[in-house]
């Protein structure tokens, strides 16, 4: 008797602090005015939501950067070239930034070899990286050029390698997901202007 009146009380003590934790992650849970999350995967340096000013602090003494030209198509967020990666890597020519609300929503990194071996390479190392299979797009869409997707923890992945008349282009595209979904919302405001 005396067993089960302990359980009793044990089992309304773990219901009641259940009720209170969950009660108290709710009310520290994010709201939109909250700070975007800084994603924990290391891109070349760079890390997805990490405010501006972070950002360039870093690349200070490591990379030149440059404001880039803004997209004729539509907003992109603030757009930054870094002649080099946060992190050394022979293998990057430059890396081109975008900022949405002072924080970074998408890291570019354009490759020096563009032949279709080094896609293939990168191609199998973000997938085992991920854990994931990189889908391709309809190649009767895809002249001149050759795309993957795949998602990673918060973010979505693109390499590409496009063929130009003047030169190729290959280089992978890493969003972070929450403020992607932000500048599409932003566009879409715009245009209904």
């Amino acid at each position: 008797m005396h067993n089960a009146s302990l359980e009793r009380g044990a089992a309304r003590t773990a219901v009641v602090v259940t009720m209170i934790s969950l009660l108290f992650s709710c009310s520290c849970s994010r709201t939109k005015r909250d700070e975007v999350q800084v994603l924990r995967e290391d891109i070349y340096g760079f890390f997805l939501g990490q405010t501006k000013k972070a950002v360039f602090k870093r690349a200070d003494g490591i990379a030149k950067v440059t404001r880039a030209p803004e997209s004729p198509m539509d907003y992109r967020g603030e757009l930054w070239n870094f002649s080099a990666p946060l992190e050394t890597n022979a293998a990057v020519d430059h890396v081109r930034c975008a900022f949405l609300k002072n924080r970074l929503m998408e890291v570019i990194v354009y490759f020096r070899d563009t032949g279709t071996r080094n896609l293939d390479r990168l191609k199998l190392q973000l997938e085992g990286q991920f854990q994931t299979r990189a889908v391709a797009e309809d190649s009767r869409f895809e002249m001149a050029q050759k795309t993957y997707r795949l998602n990673g923890p918060g973010m979505s992945i693109t390499i590409r390698r496009i063929t130009k008349p003047k030169e190729t282009e290959l280089y992978v595209q890493y969003l972070h997901d929450v403020l992607h979904r932000e500048l599409i919302e932003k566009n879409k405001s715009i245009k209904q202007r």
